[in-house]
């Protein structure tokens, strides 16, 4: 054995190493929290290129470009080989489009940007727009998004996906997708969804192009494929070959994303699928104490839909997983932090970004917060307003947008709210009309001698301006520099972005804006040292598909806030859980209890060696005060040996967070043996006794 090879095969289980050496075939591995699933994954790509396999025959697919650039380092530092088709789905796709999307009808250039939200809003928003004034009302926004959104996905026409969402305007819901689609093809521009539907379409209806990458590529890899959706798996379907190379990796039990589309039955028929699949279960887990470990098995054994399994460790036992009743949500953040406190002064915790908070709905981070600035403990919040999502970074990013896509009128609006052009919403439309009368896109035509002509050339101020404006187009369409890191931070000079911040801001706020767009800089250098041959549309794509978790920082030193759906992929030691009460976990609006049930076991096995879940008698919830909570009845189903509960008194009180307060005591299966008062066993689902 090569050296190298031994390196790839050392330190795997029977189980780790069955699914590293699978080479040809289709293979599915349940893969359990903490059982070293990314190690099995990595190891199996260099030992595929080890085995001669040619890097770029390998396509690897997750879902955050977190767990993407984790997976070429690690392939990178074991083999020395670059994988250049490890990614995230919509990256490979966008990668993808832009050598084939003109084969297709799709009406766009390989020049195309990618929106997100809030500039696909700005399409529907002036498609509503032209409703007659007695139908204003009648749609939102939101609505067309979800009917586009589902049209894509399911792969169905605008009609079955108003008919499955319904509609109070179908009709009127039919125009408006249309309309949308019309735009977007307009601004050269695609959704995130087009992105693996303009794919698929290509493949399934181009038999010789889908034949160039069946041959191109021959290996497929799937990560965390309890996550994909219909569309991906139509796209999985298409790039497997007739020898099945196709490996995926995923747990069912933490399938916890189908309110965004994700299909529990795919993986779960994936042997269905595939007849012949090797299956390799990786039930050890490296991460938790044997405690956590035994909550987490005893919670997810409750759900019907699932493979067998059962975790196991050989960890410590560990101390117990604590259950701590508060009097409101406000006695909540406070005992949380003077835990967290507490850990630190006791040496438990080296540090504050080893302690994580994780709650169902963002609406829970506001008293957290509040919590974590008295008691002065640094803290991130994930899932807050992203880094991309800052009026002066999406400022910025729309000036570098109109530079590689002259037809993204969405970025020309947003540039024109901030340069002092005078040029309304009146006179861009006629420049728009314009434009259209010449052929060209609104960008070339404001760069052009006949745009000058038209409307910079009178002696007024208004014309004066417009011409001005007509240079500066023209400065930005020209600027060219070797490096991508140059040309950037020329087209930020030019922009007048960092002047117009002074202008409209005080000193300290506007310092804050430009050491945000300093910061995008950073960013771009280390985008560019990291892909050389990387231009501005790749970096925008990337930018555009920045997942929250991607915003996470392990190496600043503060408690991580975000949601249990945030959460998933990240390990912490110390894991405090907010709000296990019925109405938010499970969740009140929620139509799948075995999904919720799953979530609550995804943010549990995020714990390394302890575990703290909270929950309130009284909340404000949804615009009121709830002062009757009563516990989530999950917590019933958890074993009451690994198990101490305990009421904790209000903040007021005196009492220190890790002192025994009251204890909570719950029914027969919740009970704490430890509890020298027991009480008979009552039939309630879950008792709470007042002392």
């Amino acid at each position: 054995m090569s050296p190298e090879l031994s390196v790839i095969l050392s330190d795997l289980t029977e189980a780790q190493l069955a699914a590293v050496t699978h080479k040809d075939g289709p293979m599915l591995v349940i893969a359990g929290a903490g059982s070293g699933k990314t190690r099995v994954v990595t190891r199996r790509l260099a030992w595929l290129v080890a085995q001669g396999v040619w890097p770029a025959q390998i396509v690897a697919m997750t879902f955050t470009n977190k767990a993407a650039r984790e997976m070429r380092e690690r392939v990178n530092s074991l083999c020395g080989q670059a994988l250049p088709n490890v990614s995230t789905f919509h990256s490979l796709c966008a990668r993808f489009l832009r050598q084939e999307i003109e084969r297709g009808p799709f009406g766009r250039d390989r020049n195309f940007v990618i929106y997100d939200d809030s500039e696909q809003q700005a399409i529907i928003k002036q498609c509503l727009s032209q409703l007659p004034r007695q139908y204003s009302g009648l749609l939102h926004g939101k609505e067309i998004s979800a009917i586009v959104s589902k049209s894509k996905n399911d792969f169905c026409s605008f009609a079955e996906a108003i008919e499955a969402l319904g509609s109070a305007a179908p009709e009127l819901a039919l125009r408006m997708c249309r309309l949308y689609e019309e735009g977007m093809q307009r601004c050269n521009a695609v959704d995130f969804d087009d992105l693996l539907y303009f794919v698929v379409k290509l493949l399934q209806e181009n038999p010789a192009l889908r034949e160039v990458y069946l041959h191109r590529w021959r290996y497929l890899l799937i990560d965390e494929y309890q996550d994909t959706n219909h569309l991906q798996y139509l796209l999985m379907r298409l790039l497997t070959s007739e020898q099945e190379n196709v490996h995926v990796t995923g747990d069912p039990d933490q399938c916890i994303y189908s309110w965004r589309g994700a299909d529990y039955r795919n993986i779960m028929d994936f042997t269905r699928d595939f007849p012949t699949a090797k299956i390799v279960k990786l039930e050890q887990n490296y991460r938790s104490t044997q405690n956590i470990l035994e909550v987490a098995n005893c919670l997810i054994a409750n759900n019907r839909h699932r493979f067998a399994k059962s975790l196991f460790t050989h960890n410590e036992e560990g101390n117990r997983v604590e259950v701590i009743q508060v009097p409101a949500d406000r006695d909540e953040g406070t005992w949380i932090c003077r835990t967290m406190q507490a850990l630190l002064q006791q040496g438990r915790a080296g540090c504050w970004r080893e302690m994580a908070v994780l709650y169902r709905t963002n609406s829970q981070s506001r008293t957290l917060e509040e919590a974590m600035m008295q008691f002065s403990i640094p803290y991130q919040i994930i899932g807050g307003v992203r880094f991309y999502d800052r009026r002066e970074i999406k400022d910025f990013l729309a000036v570098l947008r109109l530079k590689v896509n002259p037809s993204d009128i969405v970025a020309l609006k947003r540039l024109l709210a901030f340069l002092d052009y005078g040029i309304g919403a009146v006179t861009l439309e006629k420049i728009n009309q314009a434009a259209a009368a010449q052929s060209q896109s609104i960008f070339a035509f404001l760069c052009s001698d006949a745009f000058r002509q038209q409307f910079g050339s009178g002696s007024g101020s208004k014309a004066r301006r417009l011409n001005q404006f007509s240079h500066w187009c023209v400065t930005l369409r020209d600027l060219q520099e070797d490096s991508l890191p140059l040309l950037v931070s020329r087209v930020l000079e030019h922009s007048g972005l960092a002047e117009a911040l002074i202008k409209e801001y005080d000193r300290s706020n506007a310092e804050s804006r430009i050491n945000n767009l300093d910061s995008l800089l950073a960013r771009v250098h280390e985008f560019a040292a990291q892909d050389p041959e990387a231009g501005l549309q790749e970096f925008l794509a990337e930018v555009a598909l920045v997942a929250d978790v991607d915003a996470h920082d392990p190496s600043e030193d503060s408690v991580v806030l975000m949601t249990m759906h945030s959460a998933k992929g990240l390990e912490f030691p110390f894991v405090f859980i907010a709000g296990a009460e019925e109405g938010l976990l499970p969740h009140q609006n929620a139509e799948d209890l075995e999904e919720e049930r799953r979530l609550f076991y995804v943010a549990i096995t995020r714990a390394r060696k302890n575990l703290y879940i909270l929950w309130a008698s009284s909340r404000f919830l949804f615009g009121k005060n709830d002062y009757f909570r009563i516990p989530s009845s999950f917590l019933q189903e958890l074993p009451p040996g690994t198990v101490s509960s305990r009421r904790e008194q209000g903040s007021a009180s005196g009492h220190h967070p890790m002192s025994h307060g009251k204890k909570a005591r719950f029914s027969r299966r919740y009970s704490d043996p430890a509890d020298d008062e027991q009480t008979p066993f009552t039939d309630d689902v879950i008792s709470i006794i007042q002392d």
